[in-house]
């Protein structure tokens, strides 16, 4: 059921909220160099591994090593000290769930803590998310605690317009799928976004995107309808916020896609 489920779903891992958070500070993104951006983006690995291996397994797991969690050693080999057992070691980090429900209301909490003595000393990144297709993703420092975007810590080849723009794209594509497999089950399409079970990413701090009326689904930054049409329908993804903002994506039941009112500092 959960298999079957999951292969049009636009879903993240459904995460329990299990710490109190700090006091929330807007923060800049940190520079891709930077410690911070080594935590960063071994839990969105982590966050990736545990997602693939609900979806085969129909369930997560609080043994990282289960899931394929490997985060990389440093340059000279060494790896972070772990507090105990449990806990994966990367170079300045250890990770560990901390946290977890099973099928049917799937969750897990995990953590990554920097270790003394090196320069991630003091650094904590926290995932959880109330919901099936919410999330949330903190860094917190020194006590000051921020929520971390999907976008950030990317590879340097990604800047901001084509990192932004790529939730459009991959929801838009989840959504086609989506429309394929009801059409498969149902013999038609449908306009309605969530009988079609569609439900894009939220941002990073639970919030979705706010949208004109019922016929529309809030993404973080894009906002999604669905048209029918004699053939088939078109699938529409529009940017609300970022530098991406007015940006539209359009899909139809052949999977053919267009872009179009890319704003000048994007194109």
């Amino acid at each position: 059921m959960m298999r079957h489920t999951m292969q049009w779903l636009s879903v993240v891992g459904g995460l329990s909220l299990s710490w109190a958070l700090p006091a929330m500070a807007e923060g800049t993104p940190v520079d891709c160099g930077t410690v911070e951006c080594e935590g960063i983006r071994e839990v969105k690995a982590l966050y990736q591994a545990e997602l693939s291996f609900l979806q085969e397994r129909d369930r997560y797991s609080l043994d990282l090593a289960e899931v394929g969690f490997a985060p990389a050693a440093c340059a000279d080999g060494t790896r972070a000290p772990v507090p105990g057992a449990g806990w994966v070691a990367g170079c300045h980090f250890a990770y560990r769930v901390t946290a977890m429900t099973g099928f049917p209301n799937s969750s897990y909490t995990a953590i990554a803590q920097g270790a003394a003595g090196t320069p991630a000393e003091g650094i904590t990144l926290r995932i959880g998310a109330p919901s099936f297709n919410k999330i949330n993703l903190t860094l917190e420092r020194d006590g000051v605690s921020r929520y971390v975007g999907w976008d950030e810590c990317l590879p340097a080849a990604s800047f901001m317009c084509s990192a932004q723009q790529r939730e459009g794209l991959r929801d838009i594509r989840h959504l086609f799928t989506a429309e394929r497999a009801f059409l498969q089950e149902k013999d038609r399409y449908s306009s309605d976004i969530a009988e079609v079970g569609f439900a894009p990413l939220s941002c990073t701090d639970g919030t979705n995107a706010p949208v004109p009326d019922s016929t529309w689904v809030g993404g973080c930054r894009f906002i999604y309808h669905v048209d029918l049409t004699p053939s088939g329908f078109i699938a529409t993804a529009r940017a609300v916020s970022g530098v991406i903002a007015g940006t539209t994506m359009k899909i139809d039941e052949t999977g053919s896609v267009s872009i179009s009112s890319i704003p000048f500092e994007c194109q």
